[in-house]
């Protein structure tokens, strides 16, 4: 008799299911095992900690309602304030601090001025990004901005030896910061000489705060001196539309150190601010192979290197001794 092919399909020798009980038993087994185990394998002793726990520091209890609450050592330090007239285009980071404003965000209204910001009436400081309204509120009634005096100033209408003259433009020295404000008007623009005006003089100048008048005499100082009134638009940073308001009130002198090509050494030569240190080294040992140079045009027989350009602005800072 033919078997049919589903029945053929699950026929199982006597073998295969002996193997198939054997397999349903242990699978019964393995999952009953968790059960057992405790029973098998007892847990041990319980561990006593007393020991270790009596080596802790005793922990610390909520302090009661209404107690007073122990300062911190993460607590933020309280800083001394004092209110005094400043005017926030002059404030140095410290009086910031001083008058109650953190050192971030006295060094954020620094920054701000450094990029040419200025304050023109006492509202503009609101405009920082962070300061607070109440911080505002605090220090408007010291704000004191160039050009808006104080009633407490008996300044002299007119000079002392002439009274037929022009009302003096006077200034008081304020003892709070060593800041010069006009008694009236607006601050007065000054003459500054580009080649020894201190930086305190050049902010006198609409535009030019602590940061850029540092920026204009460090690089005036590198290159010696200033032999043209637009060189000073090279000072880096400095916008153009800053430099056009000021260059009516810029006053040109010689310039006041130059450079001995003939003596000067590599370093000296790196150091100016119009020769790259390929130049300079150029230069340096042109004038070793070839010995002293006589004038600007053995100096243009460097044919590598150099431009025109470059000759025409060295010119004014070289001599040949």
């Amino acid at each position: 008799m033919r078997i049919s092919p589903l029945k053929e399909f699950f026929y199982y020798t006597r073998g295969e299911r002996i193997g198939a009980l054997v397999l349903i038993v242990i699978c019964l087994l393995l999952f009953a095992l968790p059960s057992f185990y405790h029973l098998i394998f007892p847990p041990d002793e319980d561990i006593d900690f007393s020991a270790f726990q009596n080596m802790l520091p005793p922990a610390k209890q909520a302090p009661e309602y209404g107690a007073e609450i122990p300062a911190s050592r993460n607590a933020p330090v309280t800083r001394e304030v004092s209110y005094f007239t400043f005017d926030p285009n002059l404030a140095t980071k410290g009086e910031f601090v001083q008058l109650g404003l953190s050192p971030r965000m006295a060094q954020i209204i620094l920054n701000y001025r450094e990029k040419g910001g200025k304050f023109r009436k006492k509202e503009d400081l609101k405009k920082i990004y962070g300061l607070r309204e109440e911080e505002y509120a605090l220090l408007e009634p010291w704000i004191r901005i160039v050009g808006q005096p104080r009633p407490e100033w008996n300044l002299p209408k007119s000079t002392p030896n002439n009274s037929s003259q022009e009302p003096a433009k006077a200034a008081i020295f304020d003892k709070t910061g060593g800041n010069v404000y006009p008694a009236k008007g607006p601050l007065p623009q000054p003459e500054i000489d580009i080649n020894s005006s201190t930086p305190e003089e050049w902010q006198l100048l609409r535009g030019i705060g602590p940061g850029f008048s540092k920026r204009i005499t460090n690089f005036r100082d590198k290159l010696g001196g200033f032999y043209a009134i637009d060189q000073v638009a090279e000072t880096f940073g400095l916008p153009d539309s800053t430099f056009q308001q000021i260059k009516p009130y810029l006053k040109l002198s010689p310039v006041f150190r130059k450079i001995n090509v003939n003596t000067a050494t590599l370093e000296e030569l790196k150091m100016h601010p119009y020769l790259s240190n390929f130049q300079a080294t150029v230069l340096f040992n042109y004038r070793k192979q070839h010995g002293n140079f006589e004038s600007m045009e053995n100096l243009k027989g460097i044919k590598a290197a150099f431009v025109e350009s470059d000759w025409e602005r060295l010119g004014h800072y070289f001599i040949f001794q």
